[in-house]
């Protein structure tokens, strides 16, 4: 299920209304949970009918490999055995459907396995071992309820991209009583209409514009093919963003606190500080259970260079199984190595440079990352250097990008309010915050501005989000 679908705004009312109902009622919290868990898998089986059992097949792995490390091992031995065997079987099993096809097709192109990826695998796994690593470190100090488990596991608003959200942070959270809260759900309702501003208003228009130059790559000019990746840049953004943005929403709505997402990154001046702002609980994941298990920065100059390496590639192969993800992750690692080598000599540089740079390297990724597959992202990278037409910067009109006057307009009016509410963000935490202390009049002229662009963006039509395919 969408969330810009009309049947999600059906469907969260609904789910909002009976749990506060369920909450406020109920002699335990278990009506609540077990009615958020019944929600969550209706919610994820819109997408497939035995998509839920393959969920239920990870929570009920991530459960038991954390019961018996709570509870029956208690040898280091064993507690080692048992957390190995369960990253064995739950890393296992994204490997299996994101990467058997392509093995196979090396094997016998004829009878490749022709495998669908469900739809947040890569998220959820990687939520649920979360309580795993949690338990065997001792993090989290006991085990709940299966059904408050369940509600962690499956909970719908982070359920298909994230947030990756960790135990110690959202399992309490199903233990606390959620009522009907005006302040919290106003706060929460803005949080949402920013999430569909992002991705109607600004990512399904810059979508027009970077997939008409894309897909006829062979009749355009370097410069426009640059074009093209920057705005690919800025789309990817507001498209990822919209979704943590309105799911963060969400769960306020509901009464849960979410961990945000995506913190101004195109305002950072180096690699590594982009990656601290960009999907931020992904990359908190391959820190915390990769690169410092790896060693981190303990054991030297050179070791700290491979780490971070290994760790952006895994996280390329995280993305799918093609070449041009795994070396998408191998060329962010390197730029975020090569700027640490010359961080003396950055540091002289003016800030607005280093911002810049930091973008455009982050673009030059993003040919890997768009491209299909190795030989379009080799026929525009080789346009880019070699076939930049100067000459096309002044000629080519901005009505060539496929938006037409009406939408192009649009375009420009919601990157101004993008960055008025990113400059907002950056200085106070919380633009919506302040939106909403703002006097009614004030506030109500900012909501009526946010329905009419989004309602003004519907007739573009129902997108899926970018990340629901990794």
């Amino acid at each position: 299920m969408l969330f810009n679908s009309v049947e999600f705004a059906i469907f969260l009312p609904v789910v909002a209304i009976v749990y506060f109902i369920l909450e406020e009622r109920a002699v335990s919290l278990t009506a609540g949970n077990v009615w958020l868990v019944a929600a969550s898998y209706f919610f994820y089986m819109r997408a497939g009918a035995g998509y839920g059992l393959l969920l239920l097949g990870v929570t009920l792995v991530s459960y038991g490999s954390g019961y018996l490390l709570r509870y029956v091992a208690h040898e280091a031995r064993i507690r080692k055995k048992v957390l190995i065997l369960t990253v064995v079987i739950l890393v296992g099993l994204l490997f299996f459907f994101k990467y058997a096809g392509l093995l196979s097709s090396l094997i016998d192109k004829d009878r490749a396995l022709q495998i669908i990826l469900p739809v947040g695998i890569s998220f959820y796994i990687f939520q649920s071992l979360t309580f795993v690593f949690e338990i065997y470190k001792g993090k989290v100090d006991k085990v709940p309820s299966f059904i408050q488990y369940a509600a962690f596991a499956s909970f719908f608003p982070v359920l298909l991209s994230g947030p990756i959200e960790r135990s110690s942070h959202l399992l309490p959270q199903f233990e606390e009583r959620h009522v009907f809260d005006y302040e919290r759900i106003r706060h929460g309702l803005i949080r949402m209409a920013y999430g569909y501003f992002l991705k109607l208003v600004l990512a399904s228009r810059l979508a027009i514009a970077v997939d008409l130059i894309y897909d006829n790559y062979m009749d355009v000019t370097g410069y426009q093919l640059l074009l093209a990746t920057c705005l690919y840049s800025v789309q990817i953004f507001c498209d990822f963003a919209s979704y943590s943005t309105i799911a963060i929403g969400v769960g306020e709505v509901l009464g849960f606190s979410l961990t945000e997402n995506f913190t101004q990154p195109f305002f950072t001046d180096s690699c590594a500080s982009f990656w601290r702002h960009w999907h931020i609980t992904l990359n908190n994941w391959f820190r915390d259970y990769v690169y410092i298990p790896l060693g981190g920065n303990r054991k030297g100059t050179f070791r700290k260079y491979l780490n971070i390496f290994i760790v952006f590639t895994l996280s390329g192969m995280w993305h799918g199984a093609d070449i041009t993800y795994i070396l998408w992750g191998m060329v962010s690692g390197l730029f975020q190595i090569i700027q640490a080598l010359i961080s003396p000599f950055r540091a002289k540089l003016p800030r607005w440079f280093k911002v810049f740079t930091t973008f455009m390297l982050f673009t030059f990724s993003m040919f890997l990352f768009r491209s299909e597959d190795m030989e379009k992202a080799c026929v525009i990278i080789g346009k880019v250097f070699t076939q930049f037409d100067f000459a096309s910067v002044l000629t080519t009109s901005p009505f060539e990008l496929g938006l037409g006057a009406f939408n192009l307009v649009y375009l420009i009016v919601g990157l101004i309010v993008l960055l008025i509410y990113d400059i907002v963000n950056e200085k106070t935490g919380d633009a919506a915050g302040i939106i909403a202390s703002k006097s009614a009049p004030v506030r109500w002229a900012i909501y009526y501005v946010f329905v009419v662009m989004i309602l003004g963006s519907t007739f573009i039509g129902t997108q899926s989000f970018i990340y629901f395919k990794f």
